[in-house]
């Protein structure tokens, strides 16, 4: 996991708790919404390879390509 996704993950988890803990429902509603944007910016971030390339690996793409 990259480490974008692991920042976002655990803001998202306490929105999660504070919507679970809330009688008022707009605000239950705005947090499940950070939850979802949240949740969805970790999966973006954990899908796009931002983790740093092996050593030697542009290397061996050029050579092939």
């Amino acid at each position: 996991m990259s480490s974008k996704a692991a920042e976002y993950l655990p803001h998202a988890k306490k929105c999660a708790e504070a919507a679970e803990r809330t009688t008022n429902p707009e605000v239950r509603e705005m947090l499940l919404k950070v939850v979802a944007d949240l949740t969805a910016a970790a999966l973006s971030a954990a899908s796009s390879g931002t983790r740093a390339p092996k050593p030697g690996s542009q290397k061996r793409a050029r050579e092939r390509g």
